[in-house]
């Protein structure tokens, strides 16, 4: 296993954590997806940029009970995976914690609005972060990625 070291904290708050494991960034929504998280996203893209310039990989994990994003925060988004952080990323994952006809409805919406909206880069929706790690980043463990995403969750929740 990694260590915690291994893992570099962009920005954590009560909301959300923006980390980098490796080519792999990491986003943890549990509560609101606020512009600070999108901010955050942009600082990490740039810092990866660098240190991987063939490319970078994206992790995205919603809580099950996180809200939907703001009309404001989903334009922020979709701005930054259809421009130029768009551009540095060869994948991208998206997993929607959490079980019943909810989650099922939200990932069901998700990979509709993916396919409309004509990404860059390859993304999927997932139910679990091992069955999103294994196809993210297939020459990482999912051991380790499954770590590096606990790690940056317990950040979130330590600002809770």
């Amino acid at each position: 296993m990694p260590d915690a070291l291994a893992l570099l904290t962009v920005e954590a708050t009560k909301n959300h954590v923006v980390a980098v494991f490796n080519r792999v960034l990491i986003l943890v929504f549990e509560r609101e997806t606020t512009l600070s998280a999108v901010a955050a996203c942009r600082r990490a893209l740039d810092l990866m940029e660098r240190k991987y310039p063939e490319g970078i990989a994206c992790l995205t994990i919603v809580a099950e009970n996180a809200p939907l994003p703001s009309q404001e925060a989903r334009d922020a988004l979709a701005a930054l995976a259809t421009g130029a952080g768009g551009k540095r990323l060869r994948r991208s994952a998206v997993i929607f914690e959490g079980g019943g006809f909810r989650s099922s409805l939200v990932r069901g919406v998700a990979t509709g609005l993916q396919l409309m909206a004509k990404l860059p880069f390859p993304h999927r929706v997932f139910h679990s972060v091992d069955v999103a790690a294994a196809w993210i980043a297939p020459d990482l463990s999912t051991q380790q990625i499954r770590f590096a995403v606990d790690t940056a969750r317990q950040k979130v929740q330590t600002h809770a």
